[in-house]
Parts: structure tokens; C-alpha cells; sequence
């Protein structure tokens, strides 16, 4: 096992690689299992209705423990974390491919969650520990562009892996990450750091705010699914309801203390508000841009795939540079770099119409792409800067947590927004004019914070 090290230790991108496998695993099983939905339903003998929650199962744990996760792993060490995150992320994958029910499915799903959403907030913490802060950016950078390719790549791997060999299949392509990323952590992430060590054992204290947080999301999230099939205003005003006083009841709990903290941080609360707005738009792009296509332009499914692909292929291209720039003048100007190109490619989107080909619509999603390449990296660094050491994890599972609302908002607002407006192309355009709303405030809030100087923080 790798020992603790010292002051401005050399980095090793080794512990980077082995986080970036992590992160492949939770991003390609969000969207992997779409395609086999189908056929693992009929293999179980479980109705639509059901097998949407083969999705929920596992998108609601990510909500409901990313700050929890993050705060317990300010007292864990590195190293066993990072093991028990993915390791339980790989027996989980087992269980569910050798599930002979829908409940024992749906179970391993749940589990898939929680572990989902230790390996989603470890990764910042293991940067921190294991890259130098110069390096900080490309790093930040080389992860997060592998959220949305994983993403990208998870349904067309998904559909080829349940063509060939059975939806279980699907699940058992995790294994042989896991096992990889095991490797690399045991070789190169740090066991301990100075008030970190060991799992310790989650209290009720714990259990207390993943109740009143799971119970947040699931509201939300059923709201945003009521509202992105126009199902009426009576259910989802009372499901907000209830998710604004689960938050309430959530910030006067102690327990909040720390989140409140970094979340008002003069330094922090302006990157913070940023993510979920630029994320929002990219995730109502993935499903007005399709609608789209298919309404006004008659495109099969592999022209829309193709087309979408230009979003994450303009973010593969800009976020390894967007790390060096930002290593070498700042994170910030970098990061505000970013939220300018994500709106110019917005405003060029909002001029899309019948006469628009693939190629120029893919270009303008390109284009939003290499802003949010620019963007992604380079904010995530600035977080880290002004976070403090005691703290890492509390922030991790904070950003986890925006970025997860941000891909859930994005395209129900986009769903609502579609339905409530007469005519695709007038659907489009209303989705259009609230993303590039959306961008111009993430734009306001990066260039305000240009002000405030990127130096690393030594504590609270």
C-alpha cells in the first residue's frame, strides 16, 4: 500500500487513472442499461412501470448520500474508502446480473447506488492527496470528461453487449473495471491522511441526513418527472412541497453546519452556482436536441447519435488544454473562458430551425461542448483550491451532488418546456431561451469571481 506522503509530494497520475475508472463505472452504468430495459423486463416478467425503477433504484441513492458519503469520507482514509467504493460497486453488479427476480434486480440496483455514490465523491478528496496543486486542473480535467463520453458510449456498448451475449451482460462488463481500478488504487492512493483513517463506522447522525436528503430527491425527482409528462400542477406542487421542507428541515440539522459553510464561502459559493447551471443545459440539450431531429427533421436514431456525439467529442478535445491553460494563468479565467463559449454556442442554438443541417447543428453543439470542457476542470480546481484539507470530502460530495441535480433538471425542464409549447421548432427555442438564461447567469457568477485571487487554502 502506498504511504502517507509528505509536503508537496510528487504527483502521482497513477491514483488519477485509478479514480478515472471509478468514475467511468458510476457514468457508464447511468446510461448502459437504458437499452437493455426492454429485454431484461421481459426476461423478468416486469412491466414498464417497473422497470423504469431499474433507473431510479440507482439514481436516487447518488442524491441521497453524496453529502453524507462526503462527510464520512473527511474521517476515512483514501485508500480503504476508495476500495470499499468500488469493490461494492462491482458486487452489486454481480448480484444484479445474476438476479433471478425483479426485487433481487432492483435490490442490487439500490446497492449499485450507495456505492455509486462513495466512488462519485472519493475522487476529489484522492486528487487533493495525490496531485500537486499546479497539477490540480488537468487532473480535475481528465476526470470529469469521462462522465459525459461514458455516458455517451454507455448506451451503444449497452445495446451491443444485449445483442451478443443477454442484458446481463451489460452488468458484468463492470467487473473487469473494477478489478483494474483496485490494481491502481492499492499501488498509488495514499491508505492515510492526518484525521483519516480506517471506515469509520457511519452513526445516526449519518443515517438522520441520508433520511431527510433521500427524501428531498425522491420528491424532486418524482416532481421533475411529473412536470416532463405535463401530468397536471396539483401532485407535483405538493411533491415540492415537500421537497422544500425536507430541505428546510435538512439546513437546521447540525449536520449541515459544514455544507452551509463552504456553500456561502466567499471563494466557493460562485463555482458552486455555476456547475448545476451549465450542467442543466447540457442535459436539456440531450433531450431537446433529439426531439428535435426527429420532429422537424425526420433523422433515424443513428443521425441523432451522431449528431449528439459532436457535444462530448467538443468537450474530449478542450478539457485537456482548458487543465494545462489553468494550471499555467488560473483556474478562474479558464473556467469564466468556458462559460462564454457554453453561451455563444447556446445563442447560436436559439437560430436552429427546419433548414438547419446535421453538420451545422452538430458544429453549434460542438461548440457548447468545448465550452463546458473549458469550464469543467478548471471550476472543479478552483473548489479545490479554497476548500479546506478537513473539508475535502464534505465539498466533494457538495459538487457530486450539483452535478447530479443539474443532469436530472436539465431534462425535465427541457421534457416540460417541449410539451407546453405549440410546434417543435417553438418547443426548441423556448428550451433554447431557458439554457442560454441559465448560461448567462453561470457567466455573470465565473466573470464576478475573476475578482477573488486562485491560492490554496491550508484550513478552515
Amino acid at each position: 500500500m502506498a504511504e502517507t506522503p509528505t509536503t508537496e509530494p510528487r504527483t502521482r497520475w497513477s491514483a488519477v487513472a485509478a479514480v478515472s475508472l471509478g468514475v467511468v463505472l458510476v457514468a457508464l452504468d447511468m446510461t448502459v442499461v437504458a437499452v437493455a430495459l426492454p429485454a431484461l423486463g421481459a426476461d423478468l416478467g416486469a412491466e414498464p412501470a417497473l422497470t423504469q425503477w431499474v433507473l431510479l433504484a440507482y439514481s436516487l441513492p447518488l442524491f441521497a448520500l453524496s453529502v453524507p458519503a462526503g462527510r464520512w469520507l473527511d474521517r476515512a482514509g483514501p485508500l480503504p474508502a476508495f476500495v470499499l467504493a468500488v469493490s461494492g460497486f462491482g458486487v452489486a453488479s454481480v448480484l444484479i446480473a445474476v438476479a433471478p427476480t425483479m426485487g433481487v434486480l432492483l435490490l442490487g440496483r439500490a446497492v449499485q447506488g450507495v456505492f455509486g455514490s462513495l466512488v462519485n465523491v472519493v475522487a476529489m478528496p484522492i486528487v487533493a492527496a495525490s496531485v500537486r496543486p499546479q497539477h490540480r486542473a488537468r487532473a480535475m480535467s481528465i476526470v470529469l470528461t469521462l462522465i459525459p463520453l461514458s455516458g455517451v458510449a454507455g448506451p451503444a456498448l449497452g445495446g451491443l453487449l444485449a445483442d451478443a451475449y443477454g442484458w446481463r451482460s451489460v452488468f458484468l462488463l463492470n467487473v473487469p473495471i473494477v478489478l483494474a481500478a483496485v490494481w491502481a488504487g492499492v499501488r498509488a492512493i495514499p491508505s492515510r491522511l492526518p484525521g483519516r483513517e480506517g471506515l469509520p463506522r457511519p452513526d445516526l447522525r449519518f443515517a438522520r441526513e441520508t433520511f431527510v436528503l433521500g427524501l428531498a430527491g425522491t420528491a424532486l425527482f418524482l416532481t421533475l418527472d411529473l412536470l416532463g409528462r405535463s401530468a397536471g400542477a396539483a401532485l407535483p406542487v405538493l411533491l415540492g412541497a415537500v421537497t422544500v421542507v425536507a430541505l428546510a428541515a435538512y439546513a437546521r440539522l447540525p449536520e449541515s453546519r459544514p455544507v452551509r459553510g463552504l456553500l456561502t464561502r466567499r471563494t466557493l459559493r460562485l463555482p458552486f452556482l455555476a456547475l448545476p447551471l451549465i450542467l442543466t443545459g447540457v442535459g436539456a440539450l440531450n433531450f431537446l436536441v433529439p426531439y428535435f431531429l426527429t420532429e422537424v427533421r425526420q433523422a433515424s436514431p443513428a443521425k441523432i447519435g451522431v449528431v449528439l456525439l459532436a457535444l462530448s467529442a467538443g468537450m474530449a478535445v478542450s478539457s485537456p488544454i482548458a487543465g494545462v491553460l489553468a494550471d499555467r494563468v488560473g483556474n478562474r479565467p479558464v473556467a469564466f473562458a468556458g462559460t462564454v463559449v457554453v453561451l455563444a454556442g447556446t445563442v447560436s442554438l436559439l437560430f436552429t430551425d427546419g433548414d438547419t443541417s446535421g453538420l451545422d447543428l452538430a458544429l453549434r453543439l460542438a461548440l457548447v461542448g468545448v465550452g463546458n470542457g473549458l469550464f469543467a476542470g478548471p471550476n472543479a480546481a478552483t473548489v479545490l483550491a479554497h476548500t479546506p484539507p478537513e473539508l475535502m470530502g464534505t465539498s466533494s460530495g457538495i459538487s457530486a451532488l450539483l452535478r447530479t441535480l443539474g443532469f436530472a433538471l436539465g431534462p425535465a425542464l427541457g421534457a416540460m418546456l417541449w410539451t407546453s409549447v405549440p410546434g417543435a421548432a417553438g418547443g426548441f427555442t423556448a428550451g433554447m431561451t431557458v439554457v442560454a438564461a441559465g448560461a448567462v447567469v453561470a457567466t455573470t457568477a465565473t466573470a464576478w469571481s475573476l475578482r477573488q485571487r486562485d491560492r490554496r487554502v491550508v484550513s478552515a
